[in-house]
């Protein structure tokens, strides 16, 4: 079954709302195995609402309409379904007499065009809403479907879930199961995944696609089955295959984080990392800290941004300050181990750079970062060169050094 999502709605093509909606209907029909082909954005216009409903008419088995619902003027959808689909509507008496009801139990005053959201199709019927007073909307058409739905998410979200998600299903039958997971890669550019993964990426059923994420790169896998248990073990093969692939860098699954990893990663293995940050002003911390029950393994962090606070409160060296800069090698490994000396820990982790978008030099540029891991009779230091704007470059250091460190903990818990 291919289906299309259209949202209605001029505030959504001027930014004012985030459309989460339709990313939750297509999660939700995903699950069920019905292919959404195309979602589009229209807004308050009724000629341009009524081309992109016909097209979708002639592409789709099924039309899901979001928002433009409500009783004003500017809510046209019905209207919009009724001309792309050659239907009329009618006022249907229990829906209005629920409207009635709804504004005499609130003593609101109910007015006249409260009552179009009482409109229903000749052929077709309105879904209830208790959640609000637009019904949703049915309209059917031999072979074909169109579903309008509110587009307030407390009254969107249960309609989907109670309503739209068995109607479809039915109408779908079985062996249309569609489940997809993500596979979370860091340290490995998007080019250079795609080049150890490429043949299988070729294949139809699961498929594998990849997707560029700030300083990291998804997999996602999905298949297609005739029942969930079928789709989840054509999932783990194809996770298992990937993993063999891409070794280390393979982080997480899902909605896992880096800095999870970490902090359960340090708590397993009884060890505890300290920061001392400069470009990145605390970011690594607040990253670590994000994590319920990382004071196990996190115990602090130092913020030293100018010279005299890296001085001061870390005895990073002004002669090291003078003769190699802030942003050095030697700073950075000064950070790390101060970092560790300072509270104690297992590891101590230093950054220092060029944030920007000012203070960059033809020797040291903006986005030169020097990241550094120190432990006990050792450590490592990595130079950076970071490219975007201030926060992506805060962002990529960050994501750079919680990697560094998960690296090194595999490396121990491997025995190496």
């Amino acid at each position: 079954m291919r289906a299309e999502i259209v949202s209605v709605g001029t505030e959504l093509l001027l930014g004012d709302i985030v459309d989460t909606n339709a990313a939750y209907l297509a999660r939700a029909l995903s699950e069920i195995g019905v292919s959404v082909y195309r979602r589009v954005t229209v807004g308050d216009n009724m000629p341009r609402l009524v081309a992109a409903l016909k097209q979708a008419y002639a592409d789709a088995d099924v039309v899901l309409t979001i928002g433009g619902l409500g009783p004003t003027m500017d809510d046209i959808t019905r209207d919009g379904l009724a001309e792309a689909f050659g239907q009329t509507l009618h006022q249907d008496d229990a829906a209005a007499d629920r409207i009635k009801a709804f504004f005499a139990q609130r003593k609101l005053a109910l007015l006249t065009g409260n009552l179009r959201q009482a409109l229903a199709p000749e052929r077709g019927w309105l879904i209830d809403n208790p959640n609000g007073t637009a019904p949703g909307v049915v309209f059917e058409n031999p072979g074909k479907l169109a579903i309008a739905l509110p587009g307030p998410p407390s009254e969107f979200i249960p309609m989907v879930d109670n309503h739209v998600r068995p109607l479809l299903q039915a109408r779908a039958g079985p062996g249309q199961v569609i489940r997809s997971r993500t596979l979370r890669i860091a340290g490995v550019g998007e080019s250079a995944v795609e080049e150890r993964v490429r043949d299988l990426m070729l294949g139809d059923n699961p498929t594998v696609a990849p997707y560029a994420k700030p300083a990291e790169v998804h997999l996602r896998i999905t298949a297609r089955a005739p029942d969930i248990t079928v789709a989840n073990a054509m999932l783990d093969a194809m996770a298992q295959k990937l993993h063999e692939r891409l070794g280390e860098a393979l982080y997480g699954e899902d909605a896992t984080t880096l800095e999870e990893v970490v902090v359960k990663l340090l708590l397993n293995a009884g060890t505890t990392a300290a920061t001392a940050e400069s470009c990145t002003g605390g970011l690594l911390a607040k990253r670590l800290t994000d994590i319920p029950g990382s004071s196990g393994a996190f115990p602090g962090g130092v913020v030293a941004y100018s010279n005299r606070a890296k001085h001061e409160l870390l005895e990073v060296p002004e002669e090291t300050l003078h003769r190699f800069g802030a942003v050095s090698r030697q700073t950075a490994e000064l950070l790390a181990t101060a970092a560790r000396d300072r509270f104690h820990t297992d590891f101590g982790i230093g950054i220092t750079g060029v944030a920007g978008p000012d203070g960059g030099t033809e020797a040291k540029p903006v986005g030169l970062v020097w990241i550094s891991l120190a432990w006990s009779g050792g450590g490592l230091i990595e130079e950076c060169r970071f490219i975007g704007q201030r926060d992506s470059i805060r962002w990529r250091s960050s994501q750079t050094a919680l990697n560094l460190l998960r690296l090194e903990l595999l490396r121990r818990k491997a025995g190496g």
